[in-house]
C-alpha cells in the first residue's frame, strides 16, 4: 500500500540512506517497505490519518520507540506475545480527546513531558489511548493527572478524560483487566462528566448496577480488595467504622479496641486498597465491596 503514496507524494524516499536530513521526513513502514515523506509536501491531517493506517518506521537505536510498538501489538492482537521488557507490574492510564485538530506527535511529546521516562504510550484511534506506567517509581497521582490534563488541555485547546487502573503482573491476565478498565472508563465518561481523572473506587457504584453479574464482582474484589479479603479483623472493623457512620469514637467502643488502635487499622485499609474511607465516595466503594465478599 505504500507504493501507491507515491503517486500522491513524488518526492518520497524509500532509504533513509538516501538523505542526510532524516528530520525532514515523516516515515512510514508496512511488512515489505518504508516510505518518507517530505515534511514541507504533507499536512497535519494526512499525517494523522497515515499514521492511523501504517506504522511509523522505529528507529532501531531507540528502544523506548520498539517498547511502544510491542505494547500497541500486545493490546491489539488477542494472542499476541507479551512485550519483551524488564517491567514486573504495569498499570493503564485510560485517557481520551474530544477531538484530534493537532499533530498527534506533538501531542504525545507534550503528554510524555510528563510522564516517567520509561512509561509508553499507546493510541487506539486518534482520539483515545493507553499510557502504560510501571511501578519502579513513584506513580503518577491523581492531582498530578489532574495538572497534565489541564495543561495540555490549554495547550491544545482539547478536552481530555482519564482513567488510572491498578498495577497489575505483566502477564496474558493484562488483556482482561485493560478490558474490564475500558467499561469502567466509559461509565465514568456517562455517570461522571464532570470528574476529570476518575479511578474504579469513582465508578464500582454505577458498574454494579449496570452489570452486577458474579463475575464482575469477583474481578472488583480483587481489584480493590487483593490479599486484604483474608485479614477478617481488618475487614471487620472497616465495616464497623462505615456502619457507625464514620464516627470513630463510637466505631472503636463498638469494637473494644482504643481510638488510636482503630485509627492504625483505617491507614493500613486505605495503604493496602487506595480507598481513603473518610471520603463518602469511598466509603460507599469500600461498603459495597466488603458487603460482596461475604
Amino acid at each position: 500500500m505504500l507504493e501507491n503514496l507515491k503517486q500522491k507524494f513524488p518526492n518520497t524516499i524509500t532509504n533513509k540512506m538516501d538523505t542526510d536530513e532524516i528530520s525532514e521526513y515523516v516515515w512510514f513502514e508496512d511488512s515489505r517497505s518504508i516510505l518518507g515523506i517530505p515534511r514541507s509536501e504533507i499536512t497535519e491531517e494526512e499525517i494523522r490519518l497515515l499514521e492511523l493506517l501504517f506504522a511509523p518506521s522505529i528507529n532501531p537505536n531507540n528502544p523506548k520507540t520498539y517498547q511502544d510498538v510491542s505494547w500497541k501489538t500486545f493490546l491489539s492482537e488477542p494472542n499476541a506475545p507479551l512485550p519483551l521488557t524488564s517491567w514486573e507490574n504495569v498499570r493503564f492510564i485510560h485517557f481520551k480527546l474530544t477531538h484530534a485538530d493537532f499533530s498527534i506527535s506533538d501531542f504525545e511529546d507534550a503528554f510524555l513531558a510528563f510522564v516517567p521516562s520509561d512509561a509508553a504510550l499507546v493510541w487506539e484511534n486518534e482520539t483515545s489511548g493507553i499510557l502504560i506506567e510501571t511501578d519502579k517509581d513513584e506513580s503518577l497521582s491523581n492531582n498530578e493527572l489532574i495538572a497534565i490534563s489541564s495543561t495540555l488541555e490549554s495547550d491544545f485547546y482539547v478536552k481530555t478524560r482519564m482513567f488510572t487502573g491498578r498495577f497489575h503482573p505483566v502477564n496474558q491476565d493484562l488483556h482482561h483487566h485493560r478490558n474490564q478498565e475500558k467499561k469502567c472508563f466509559d461509565l465514568a465518561q456517562v455517570h461522571l462528566p464532570d470528574l476529570k481523572v476518575a479511578n474504579l473506587a469513582d465508578i464500582i457504584p454505577h458498574s454494579l448496577i449496570n452489570d452486577p453479574s458474579v463475575t464482575n464482582a469477583r474481578w472488583y474484589i480483587n481489584e480493590i480488595l487483593g490479599k486484604t479479603k483474608q485479614d477478617t479483623e481488618l475487614i471487620k472493623t472497616i465495616k464497623t467504622y462505615i456502619e457507625c457512620n464514620s464516627n470513630a469514637t463510637y466505631a472503636a467502643k463498638q469494637l473494644y479496641i482504643h481510638r488510636n488502635s482503630l485509627q492504625y487499622r483505617i491507614d493500613k485499609f486505605s495503604e493496602r486498597t487506595g480507598l481513603d474511607i473518610r471520603n463518602f465516595r469511598h466509603a460507599l466503594t469500600a461498603y459495597l465491596i466488603l458487603l460482596l465478599n461475604e
